[in-house]
């Protein structure tokens, strides 16, 4: 994605920084030129020549004939993260949905503030933002598809690892299950790719063990003292342990 800044002249680049935040300022909205403009703090005319780039029809749906009012799509999401890890063609259907249909939501209630959608355009580009949080979102809703069972959260294998012993543990983790939600219809086998994707989906599922492990340690000083000392004579932290 986002190529086409090579090999076009210069008054007619297609910045991704300005369709990134024109993208943003329609998530979850369907606006006219002018109001697009306003939000967006993108001239009218800097607007008018980004939905009129054939490229941009990628990203933008033009709805009516009299006013024309701009809308994002987001087949384009599903279409990259499925060549990227190789989705089976359900998987990337049922993908597809949820970005069309609940991913708008989402990124309203998570990443707006005052009411308006944004993000650091400068850090990344809004292909690897929307890429970023799927597979951040993956790699926890794996976490809890691998441990929950009938409402508790098994972490037996988790605590019995650390300790070198065979224990039974079950408990409650306070998590935005919210969060996660936008991504239940998917199956186990697209989250695990997913998840696979980039460093975020890792840093999520790891992140898990981590805040477990550690509330174990502060709330039972005798379950913290046997991992530490496993730990020592390992010669390696807890958390590299993992």
């Amino acid at each position: 994605m986002f190529k086409w800044e090579a090999n076009r002249k210069q008054g007619d680049i297609l910045r991704k920084d300005e369709l990134g935040k024109l993208f943003l300022t329609l998530i979850n909205n369907e606006l006219n030129i002018e109001y697009a403009s306003e939000k967006s703090g993108l001239s009218i005319e800097k607007v008018a020549t980004l939905i009129s780039n054939p490229e941009s029809e990628l990203f933008f749906e033009k709805k009516g004939d009299v006013e024309i009012t701009l809308c994002c799509r987001y087949e384009w999401i599903s279409d990259s993260i499925s060549k990227k890890v190789g989705l089976r063609d359900g998987e990337k259907e049922i993908l597809a949905n949820i970005l069309s249909t609940k991913f708008p939501k989402h990124a309203a209630n998570y990443w707006a503030e005052d009411g308006i959608i944004s993000r650091d355009l400068e850090a990344r580009d809004i292909e690897e933002w929307i890429e970023n949080e799927i597979c951040f979102l993956a790699g926890f809703a794996v976490w809890f598809r691998e441990k929950e069972k009938d409402g508790e959260v098994d972490l037996s294998s988790l605590v019995s690892e650390a300790l070198g012993k065979e224990v039974s543990v079950e408990g409650q983790i306070d998590f935005d299950r919210k969060r996660i939600e936008l991504l239940s219809e998917l199956p186990s086998n697209a989250l695990n790719l997913i998840k696979e994707m980039n460093p975020a989906g890792k840093v999520a599922y790891r992140s898990m063990d981590m805040a477990v492990i550690q509330g174990l340690s502060e709330g039972n000083s005798e379950l913290a003292n046997e991992m530490k000392q496993r730990t020592q004579s390992w010669q390696k932290p807890w958390w590299k342990f993992w």
